[in-house]
Parts: structure tokens; sequence; C-alpha cells
């Protein structure tokens, strides 16, 4: 009698060749594709269906087609021997230690702040890997340029990524108590109109300021006499008192909990794009870039950590 492993691996083995003939609507082509021959494929199916107590396939001498029931099963079928494919490349990945080249691209601020951190545990944790990092506000192609993880500020609408969110983002307006004392605090959307802005230009734009209202999403297009396009020239602005500023929070929380910066219309406070990790679409990651990601996961935790 055969016992319970022998059972297993028939089964499995049955079911891989019903899949198979369903998809070539042909039983020779599954036996040289499986190396078998169209006996045996015909013995897997008959043994399927016995155990089932239902027909699975209807056969001509022309054609293939699956019955209502054995449609069912196929759609299983399928589930099955993804989840069995899955699970035999997880166990084999976790025995290979991440080595090679890693290229990454990173906001220049975001990235030196909080992405270099990450790098040097990744780097004391793994001998057998090298990172090259871009440091770049701009979005680009990140298959076309050779990239394998792109660390953004901001969604993704490129469907050959697959995206993943690392930690919340917002935005915060706020100036120095000095500033707020000697101008005003404003109130609403309109008494900014009054007060010195800090603008930030980006590819010669001036990047509009984002606010949550009663009405929606509501943006504003921000009037100084001081225009920088580098967010850290503009942290310092703001820092000496030179006007109010729409920065990310991960600037200007460490100077908030500090007390050199208020924040100010702050019912009006936007949560923006989340940080987001892009990487090409592949079904299986390589382990220098697994193991780079489920940094994220051990040290972030999915959380704002420059807010806490």
């Amino acid at each position: 009698m055969a016992n319970s492993t022998e059972l297993l691996m028939d089964n499995l083995i049955d079911l891989k060749v019903f899949a198979d003939v369903v998809e070539t609507h042909s039983f020779t082509q599954s036996a040289e594709r499986l190396s078998l021959s169209r006996s045996a494929v015909g013995k897997c199916i008959a043994r399927l269906e016995g155990r089932l107590q239902t027909r699975l396939l209807h056969r001509t001498t022309r054609s293939i087609h699956l019955s209502d029931e054995g449609q069912v099963v196929y759609e299983s079928v399928v589930k099955i021997l993804k989840e069995i494919e899955n699970v035999e490349n997880i166990l084999s990945q976790g025995q290979q230690q991440p080595k090679g080249l890693l290229r990454l691209t990173v906001p220049v601020v975001f990235g030196k702040r909080f992405i270099m951190p990450i790098v040097k545990i990744y780097l004391d944790r793994w001998a057998d890997v090298e990172v090259d990092i871009d440091f770049n506000d701009d979005y680009c192609d990140i298959i076309r340029d050779g990239f394998d993880v792109a660390i953004r500020i901001g969604g993704n609408d490129d469907n050959r990524l697959v995206r993943k969110v690392l930690a919340p983002h917002r935005l915060i307006t706020c100036a120095t108590p000095q500033y707020l004392q000697k101008q005003g605090i404003p109130e609403n959307l309109h008494e900014l109109q009054r007060h010195d802005l800090l603008v930030f230009r980006h590819r010669g734009h001036n990047v509009l300021w984002q606010f949550n209202t009663h009405l929606g999403l509501q943006t504003c297009n921000p009037k100084g006499r001081l225009v920088l396009n580098d967010t850290e020239a503009i942290l310092t602005a703001a820092m000496e008192g030179q006007g109010i500023c729409q920065l990310g929070a991960f600037l200007v929380s460490k100077e908030i909990k500090s007390g050199h910066l208020v924040p100010v219309l702050d019912n009006f406070s936007k949560m923006a794009s989340p940080i987001c990790a892009l990487y090409p679409t592949k079904q299986f990651l390589p382990p220098k870039v697994r193991e780079f990601l489920a940094l994220f996961d051990e040290f972030w935790q999915g959380k704002a950590i420059w807010e806490q």
C-alpha cells in the first residue's frame, strides 16, 4: 500500500497534469511538456476524476474542453499550484545570502537623513553586498536606468513597478515664534496673503501648498520675496525668521519638538502621499533587495520615525 507521502505526490502530479492539459488543450502536448507518455497523462486525468467522482474534461477526437465542474476545479488547482510554487521559492530564497551591487535612487534630503542609517545597517549586516546610491529629487525610469529600488515621496503611476508603503508623510506649515509674534498667527488660508511665504521652486515651477478644508483639498500658490530650489535652504530661512514655510514633517519635526518652529494652520494640515519603495515587478525578489526592504519593516514598522 502506498504511504501518505506517495499519495500526496501522486495527487500533486495529477493536479499539475490536469492544469497543463487545460492550458495546452492537448494530451499529446502536455505529455511532451511534462516528459510523460500520452497514456500516463490520460491515467492522471482518470485518477483525478475518479477521486473527485466527476467528469472534468469533455474529450473528442478534435478538442478538449472543461466541464462546468472542471472549470471550478481548474481555478482551485491553479491557486494550489501557485501557493506551492511560492512556498518552494520562499524556502529556496531563505537559504540565499544577499550579495552583489544594490543600486538605489533616493530623494536628496530625505535620503541623507533617513535612508543612510538603513544603508549602514544593511552593509553591517551583509558582508557580500555593495550599495550605489543616486541622490536625486527627480523621478527617473528605474528600469531603464538600472536601479534596483527607488525611495520616493509620493505614489506610483508605472504599472511595471511594485509599490511598498514604508511610512506616512504629512506637510506642516510653520514659522519661528519670533516671526509669529511680530507678524501675527494666520487663522485661515486667506490670512496667509499678508505674510512672507518661503517659496520652493522645483524644476522651474513653484510648488503649491496643500491644505485640507471643509471643501476638501485646497491648494495655494505661495507668494513671497524669497524663492529657493532647495528644501534645506527653505528650512534655514524659516529658522532665521524670514517667513512661513510648508515642508514635509521629516524636515521640520526636530525643530518643532525643540520649539524653534511652531506649526500654524494645524486644522488644515494635509496628509500627503506616503514614503514608498518602488522596484521592478518580479515574481521573486533577489535576496539583496528583499533583505534591504525588510530593514524598513524591522526598524520603521510602517511609522514616521521622524515624528516619534
